[in-house]
């Protein structure tokens, strides 16, 4: 099964609309009303609807997954990304989804690096 994306107020919004014509679900946290949502509430809103978030915020969603995990806790996976490049960062995330699907990102912590250029 494919992930369903849910994009943090930082990542450019054309990444939406790239990763819908791909066939991906995908929304935003400016579609949801949240963009003054805390990271915390952020991770929580993806949870509770089993979407994997999207960040350029590393060191916040690193501490939280760090978190998550201590407590027992296990969200839809976490990607995390520079936000310098963002058509090198779009390039890799669709090389991650074409590689992985929900199950493989489930409670994961992943940076979108070099290891994901092909």
């Amino acid at each position: 099964m494919k992930p369903v994306l849910y994009l943090d107020h930082d990542v450019h919004l054309y990444f939406v609309a790239a990763l819908r014509r791909r066939g991906y679900e995908a929304s935003t946290t400016q579609e949801h009303g949240n963009q003054r949502l805390s990271d915390a509430e952020q991770l929580a809103f993806a949870t509770e609807r089993n979407w994997t978030i999207l960040s350029y915020n590393m060191g916040d969603f690193n501490a939280l997954h760090t978190e998550w995990m201590a407590q027992g806790k296990k969200h839809a996976g976490i990607l995390l990304a520079s936000q310098f490049h963002p058509p090198r960062t779009l390039q890799r995330l669709l090389n991650l989804l074409f590689l992985a699907d929900a199950a493989d990102l489930t409670g994961n912590i992943l940076f979108l690096g070099p290891w994901l250029d092909m």
